[in-house]
């Protein structure tokens, strides 16, 4: 939810830097669009069973996910240490020994919160789903729209790496000017109408989650 709320309050920096005069990007606003949908809707997809054995499972997938990338990271870093010197190789080891140390540990606190809560390891050990099956598990319900919230994921993720054909397939394109040297030149700029798409279910599955999570703690805090 902090990054959630931090990815909103920046893309409004981002089109709103004065206040009050939109400045339209071509794709710079989708990025922060996009981690505050996945993040709105990984908070959403913790909260939303009735199940709390359920919940938890869905925690501890998450945070067995976050452990291998933990993992993955620190080997990758390992190896640009010069492994040409001992002091090199024993950096390198230290910090992978450390990684490998800590992971260790989490799975350790893993397996004693599934145990209390009659989990087997086989429930969460492989990780959460993809954030399209997190975002659309998430908004499955009768107050949002899985398939919708989705598949303004995708479309998101098309305008937050390069890929020309989604960048042809969502802007405007003015017309064509041929340059009489075997080039075309055309202004094309970003439709608004995928940027306010986007922002909208950001914001709607944020509100959600904000709401889910009040949920949860009045229901903490009313138990007998």
């Amino acid at each position: 939810m902090s990054m959630a709320t931090d990815s909103l309050a920046s893309t409004k920096q981002l089109l709103l830097p004065d206040g009050e005069q939109l400045e339209h990007r071509v794709t710079a606003q989708f990025p922060l669009l996009r981690s505050a949908l996945e993040s709105a809707a990984t908070a959403l997809w913790l909260l939303r069973p009735d199940s709390q054995r359920e919940r938890i499972v869905r925690l501890l997938q998450v945070r067995a996910t976050d452990i291998e990338f933990d993992l993955t990271l620190v080997k990758a870093a390992a190896g640009l240490v010069d492994l040409s010197t001992s002091q090199g190789r024993s950096t390198s080891q230290a910090a992978i020994r450390g990684a490998v140390a800590r992971r260790k540990r989490h799975l350790e606190q893993m397996s004693k919160i599934a145990s209390a809560a009659g989990i087997d390891s086989a429930e969460y050990i492989n990780g959460a789903p993809g954030y399209g099956d997190i975002v659309e598990q998430a908004t499955d319900y009768p107050d949002l729209n899985g398939a919708n919230a989705s598949t303004v994921w995708r479309l998101i993720s098309g305008l937050t790496h390069p890929s020309p054909l989604r960048m042809m397939s969502t802007s405007k394109h003015g017309d064509t000017v041929d340059n009489d040297d075997g080039t075309l030149y055309v202004v094309a700029s970003m439709d608004l109408g995928n940027t306010t798409t986007s922002l909208l279910a950001a914001m709607t599955t944020y509100r959600q989650a904000t709401e889910t999570l009040a949920a949860r703690i009045a229901r903490v805090h009313t138990r007998p």
